[in-house]
């Protein structure tokens, strides 16, 4: 009788469970009111037929809005929803250097021509939702990130008050890294785990640590933002308008992340791995200035190992 090694011997069953579905968007997109604060439901796209959205869209502070658009359907069955300023595009099926989702946004018709000051809020178009099972980072030994992507559009207004500090688009994804213990008092908060795709002032994006700050106009969350170089996803440059794929463990850079939260003085109510959790996600456009661009999207998926 073949006997085992000890290291396999004493292993665990191991089972990976995807953490997204309908990642190719074919139940549609439940559109949330453009005005901050509270996600009021304003209507649903069901691009392809009658159907239970699993997502959801963030348009905050836009001047227009989606839950009012007109499905118009092209000859290859790509359906289009326009509101005056922002757009989503369904693709019918997935075929390679396809996408299965396009997100735009004409940030030029936003801001009606004018240029956006700093503390100004901005326009977003974010694909939104809560992770099914939200599992706890003690539960998982590995998380791996896929997606592909391009740019096809980034047209900027020539405008004499241009700031290059402030005056970008972005187009990011974030999960939340969330306290769900009910047992603590540190219940509900959370740190921002991001991935920087594209930044029109940047050919590769650089890293970024800090709170997420309010002003005036715009409500922050004033949680922290952990945001690795680009460069730790790939080595294109989304500038160049070409497909990348992003396809990464980034279990190790969730956890780097809740270090340095606690390092500068988040979270503090509880450093137990236990009770963070992979809680929700988003991605999508961030626009801070006349920009009008467009992004694409296909083979979306995140999946976790679990030990059984």
């Amino acid at each position: 009788m073949l006997l085992l090694p000890p290291f396999l011997q004493s292993a665990e069953p191991e089972r990976t469970i995807p953490l997204l579905d309908d990642t190719r968007f074919r139940q549609g997109v439940v559109v949330h009111s453009p005005l901050p604060g509270k996600h009021v439901v304003e209507g649903k796209l069901t691009p392809f037929a009658e159907a239970d959205p699993l997502w959801n869209v963030a348009q905050w502070h836009s001047r227009f809005s989606l839950a009012n658009a007109q499905p118009e359907t092209s000859a290859a069955g790509v359906v289009r929803y326009f509101d005056g300023a922002k757009t989503l595009l369904f693709y019918p099926k997935s075929e390679k250097d396809k996408p299965d989702l396009a997100l735009g946004i004409d940030a030029i018709k936003e801001y009606e021509e004018k240029i956006p000051k700093p503390g100004d809020a901005w326009t977003h178009l974010l694909l939104e939702r809560k992770l099914p099972g939200a599992p706890a980072l003690t539960e998982i030994k590995s998380v791996h990130f896929h997606l592909r992507f391009r740019i096809p559009k980034q047209e900027r207004q020539a405008i004499s008050d241009w700031n290059e500090k402030y005056h970008t688009a972005q187009f990011l994804f974030y999960l939340t890294v969330q306290n769900r213990n009910r047992n603590n008092p540190g219940f509900g908060d959370y740190y921002w785990f991001g991935i920087p795709m594209y930044d029109a002032r940047y050919r590769h994006t650089p890293g970024h640590q800090a709170a997420d700050l309010s002003s005036e106009k715009k409500q922050g969350t004033g949680k922290f933002i952990f945001n690795l170089p680009g460069k730790e996803y790939f080595v294109e440059s989304a500038h160049d308008g070409d497909w990348i794929t992003i396809d990464k463990e980034i279990l190790p850079l969730i956890l780097r992340g809740l270090e340095s939260a606690w390092a500068r003085g988040y979270l503090q109510q509880s450093q137990d791995l236990s009770d963070y959790h992979l809680s929700g996600m988003n991605i999508g456009w961030e626009v801070t200035g006349p920009m009008n661009v467009m992004a694409e999207i296909a083979d979306f998926a995140i999946d976790a190992v679990y030990s059984q």
